[in-house]
């Protein structure tokens, strides 16, 4: 039998893992390419050929049953702390209120770094740690492994992540299990966390101070993309910094699509083939498609508190809703009309010419890539400021010449 793990390549191996914890004779192990991303490799002393990791690699369409789709947003949702519409937060809540363990991405402060990585929690008071949006691929370590040991001993667990992530924990657990529930966001790619460290070790140098913390979706202004960074002084004070997602080289080429990794832009599950019992994500667009459901118009969905796409893909899905989601409002939709505003609920993430010359410059160091942004971002900001000048009737003489 050939090992699939040894034809695995850029496009479709998502970098999860779980071949390397399920192999018997632990003959798989993940290694990091030049761009920070991980591989399996295979030690062909210790391989027998088993086929095992052949059925617990999951990168590919799955069909799921029948999808119900919402606009949805927490009772009692709170703009700075959650992502989108609190959802996530509403369920994590029930679920650790019922003595279950919740499994979500945290970016933690440890040994003066910040590190992206899958933890469990067991107390609510914890569960600001798995808020938020974090821009970067994480790191699961043992965490498939975890899960099922909680799983053998019936006790409840809610598992949040990418929609790779999820199906390859299914195929690592190679069963059905009553007690998980799993919750996938939509997801347009990651960077490596290698890419993150290198850019954030670039403003510590160029700032000579220490980033103690960082928000991709900072909500003190609203349901927007605006970011945050604490900065920390010598002396331990620390000083919050916002930023547009332009003024952030990092961000901004996440939110362009420039870094990700390379299987993320031909994903399988970025399309109807959802893995998670429930699919959550900014409803992007609900001014246009369903205004009927905010408050101005006389729903109960206040938009600037951020509005969630709520998909149910499967009945653990339903059961999932019924009972830990009382505390969420929501409206019916349809898949379609959630998707005309968020792409990655039908195709994948373009690959752009762009990725290649960031990869190749991170490679020299970040400040190669931070100069290339910049030159760009300039040129860019030149091209606003002359069309900014040209008179309106001018403009609308142009685009009828074009038609």
């Amino acid at each position: 039998m050939r090992n699939i793990i040894s034809e695995k390549n850029e496009t479709n191996c998502c970098g999860c893992g779980a071949c390397s914890k399920c192999c018997p004779r632990h003959a798989i192990y993940m290694e990091e390419d030049e761009n920070g991303f991980d591989y399996p490799k295979i030690d062909e002393s210790r391989c027998t050929e088993c086929g095992k990791c052949l059925k617990v690699c999951s990168f590919e369409k799955k069909e799921q049953s029948r999808k119900e789709t919402y606009a949805a947003q927490a009772k009692d949702a709170d703009l700075e702390e959650n992502a989108s519409g609190g959802i996530f937060t509403v369920l994590a809540q029930e679920v650790l209120k019922r003595k279950g363990i919740v499994y979500g991405c945290a970016m933690l402060y440890e040994n003066q770094n910040l590190v992206i990585k899958h933890i469990g929690i067991d107390k609510i008071e914890e569960l600001c740690k798995l808020k938020g949006s974090k821009y970067v691929q994480s790191n699961l370590e043992n965490v498939y492994v975890e899960i099922k040991r909680h799983l053998e001993h019936n006790e409840t667990v809610l598992f949040s992540g990418t929609p790779c992530q999820i199906a390859e924990l299914r195929g690592y657990l190679q069963r059905t299990y009553a007690n998980l529930y799993t919750i996938e966001i939509i997801c347009h790619g990651v960077p490596s966390a290698k890419l993150f460290q290198n850019y954030l070790g670039y403003i510590e140098s160029k700032e000579g101070k220490k980033i103690a913390g960082f928000y991709f979706r900072d909500k003190s202004s609203g349901w927007k993309l605006y970011g945050k960074m604490i900065l920390e002084n010598r002396d331990g004070s620390q000083k919050e910094r916002y930023f547009e997602p332009e003024e952030s080289s990092y961000y901004q080429m996440f939110l362009n699509g420039y870094t990700y990794r390379k299987s993320c832009y031909f994903c399988p599950f970025a399309s109807e083939y959802r893995q998670g019992d429930i699919t959550i994500g900014d409803y992007w667009g609900i001014e246009l498609v369903h205004p009927e459901y905010l408050k101005k118009y006389g729903g109960e969905i206040e938009k600037e508190k951020g509005v969630s796409c709520l998909i149910v893909n499967n009945e653990q899905g339903r059961t999932m809703l019924a009972k830990y989601g009382s505390n969420i409002i929501k409206y019916p939709s349809s898949y379609q009309r959630a998707a005309k505003y968020n792409a990655q609920l039908v195709q994948p993430s373009a690959l752009k010419r762009q990725r290649e010359k960031v990869m190749k410059l991170q490679k020299q160091n970040y400040a190669c890539v931070e100069r290339w942004y910049q030159k760009r971002r300039n040129r860019i900001l030149f091209v606003r400021k002359l069309r900014s000048m040209i008179p309106k009737r001018i403009k609308i003489f142009i685009r009828k010449i074009k038609v």
